[in-house]
């Protein structure tokens, strides 16, 4: 049973590889770089690993498949915790709105004429926006730097730190124009559950998609 995880040698900027024995909990290695073809490398030259315990980082699931196919990927319970704990968070976030409101109204006396109150939902794409923009913060307020956050959130740089200098979500919102529907639309959760699962090459994905009667490029 291995465990795998990264470690920093410089935050943000160095990384490498801990191969751990799950069993005894001592280290087998440390390898320069968190690639998938540095595990790959490993995990052929030390065959055997019959349970790989990873974090949620596509190259490692990416290395673990292609360097013990046979092995069973499991998350380990801190990173399952991590998870939990900043989709919650983000969570949080995203219905601040809603429950400053709802405190506030159950505050106020009943009000015995009719009142109605107008809502504006938000869109999709608003919805991402906020969602994303918190789960960046939350990840920012516990210490993970902008390349980390985005190698984690697999969004480019630029993205996490034009979030990172919005305090709130409005001033990502603001000025901007409602995207066009794309064709791609009705098969974005299909790949976005093949890239959890760490199926991350867009030749493949690509090839995935043409076999769903995707005809775009």
């Amino acid at each position: 049973m291995l465990g795998v995880d990264d470690f920093a040698t410089r935050r943000g900027h160095h990384y490498g590889t801990v191969l751990i024995d799950c069993e005894t909990h001592r280290p087998l290695d440390l390898l320069p770089g968190r690639g998938a073809f540095t595990l790959v490398s490993w995990l052929r030259e030390h065959p055997g690993a019959e349970i790989i315990c990873r974090d949620r980082a596509g190259s490692y699931a990416d290395g673990a498949r292609r360097g013990a196919p046979n092995a069973v990927q499991v998350a380990d319970r801190f990173h399952i915790w991590q998870n939990l704990g900043t989709a919650v968070e983000a969570s949080v976030r995203l219905h601040s709105t809603c429950l400053k409101t709802a405190c506030a109204s159950s505050d106020e006396p009943t009000s015995s004429g009719d009142s109605t109150v107008t809502t504006k939902s938000m869109s999709p794409i608003e919805a991402r926006i906020r969602e994303r923009h918190a789960t960046i913060h939350a990840l920012l307020a516990q210490g993970h730097g902008i390349r980390e956050i985005a190698r984690e959130l697999h969004m480019g740089g630029n993205t996490v730190r034009r979030n990172a200098r919005a305090a709130v979500p409005e001033q990502l919102l603001t000025g901007r124009r409602q995207p066009r529907a794309s064709q791609l639309d009705p098969y974005k959760p299909h790949l976005d559950k093949l890239w959890a699962e760490g199926h991350t090459n867009a030749i493949q994905l690509h090839a995935e998609l043409q076999n769903l009667d995707y005809r775009g490029s």
